[in-house]
């Protein structure tokens, strides 16, 4: 049988692909050859050999040094992966190895709804990590707090750190089954809001942007309890102490078994979004990797699941009109 492609990686040594990967992290054939022990011609010819069997120049050379082209730098990055990815495995190989301790910061929320009822998989793909929580209230400190990984929640301006978005929030009513007398979704009305207790976090007002709309009166949302952590406030809902408002990355996995509903479809932006966030000097180390990794996989799922909550919804409503 014969093969309908062409392996990309015959005929490239490895020893070039090492020696493309000190050139691209330098931006310095000089800087590469004495971290190779070799001569800066024998890394030029490594890195020409390797353009001549791409068919792609990798680098721009000038007079004042090279840089990287297009193709180079996307090169360069799957280099860097791939070389991270074989040390890890070669790390894992022949003697046990060496037990490590990663912090982790992360609002108590997320910690809570999110990290808890997931960390056994981590665990048990990286049994020599030994894993720390920790839990803050302000998002505006989370640059500062002490931890190798931080969750951080808000608009996304951290400086002075690698910052990535894990989510995209909408912010909507929640509730128990037994709350909604109805089928779902329902048609937003005050009588529904009157009848039961709305649940407030104190440090963010969303009832009243959620109201407004809704096209309802701001001020049903006046009375209700409030609470401290948004956990407290969805653990309330939860229970069936009325009617919550919450993230949907908290509560998705509630409405996915059945626990809690969303009463109406419409949804909010507040603006805040959960953020990666690490120091710029930790991006490759293992152990933030491998948890930085880990949980880019949980929030992916997350994410989908987030989707076919919505999708059903939606479907829902549609065919309640076409009825």
């Amino acid at each position: 049988m014969t093969q309908s492609h062409t392996d990309p990686l015959a005929g490239i040594p490895i020893a070039k692909l090492r020696v493309f990967d000190a050139a691209a992290r330098h931006r310095n054939f000089v800087q590469a050859a004495l971290e190779l022990g070799m001569t800066q011609g024998a890394v030029s010819r490594h890195i020409k050999s390797l353009e001549a069997r791409l068919g792609s120049s990798l680098f721009v050379r000038g007079p004042r040094g090279v840089s990287l082209t297009e193709g180079g730098d996307l090169l360069a990055d799957y280099v860097r992966r791939a070389f991270d990815e074989l040390a890890t495995g070669l790390q894992r190989l022949g003697r046990p190895r060496r037990r490590a301790t990663l912090a982790v910061v992360a609002p108590r929320s997320f910690a809570w709804r999110v990290l808890a009822p997931r960390i056994g998989s981590f665990v048990r793909e990286h049994p020599w990590i030994d894993l720390r929580v920790d839990t803050h209230r302000y998002y505006a400190n989370i640059g500062h707090a002490p931890g190798d990984v931080a969750i951080g929640v808000g608009d996304g301006n951290w400086s002075d750190l690698l910052v990535e978005r894990l989510s995209t929030e909408t912010v909507f009513p929640v509730c128990t089954p037994s709350l909604c007398p109805a089928a779902l979704p329902m048609a937003p009305a005050a009588e529904f809001f009157r009848r039961h207790a709305l649940l407030h976090y104190a440090e963010r007002v969303h009832w009243r942007p959620w109201l407004e709309a809704a096209k309802l009166d701001p001020k049903l949302g006046s009375s209700g309890p409030s609470f401290s952590e948004t956990a407290l406030l969805i653990a309330a809902a939860e229970a069936g102490q009325g009617i919550g408002i919450a993230r949907m990355t908290l509560v998705a996995d509630a409405l996915a078994r059945g626990s809690m509903v969303r009463p109406f479809e419409l949804e909010i932006r507040d603006g805040f979004d959960y953020f990666l966030l690490v120091r710029k000097n930790d991006g490759h180390r293992p152990t933030v990797k491998a948890f930085c990794d880990w949980l880019r996989g949980e929030m992916d799922a997350l994410t989908k699941t987030s989707a076919r909550l919505r999708a059903d919804l939606t479907t829902r409503r549609h065919g309640a009109l076409s009825r």
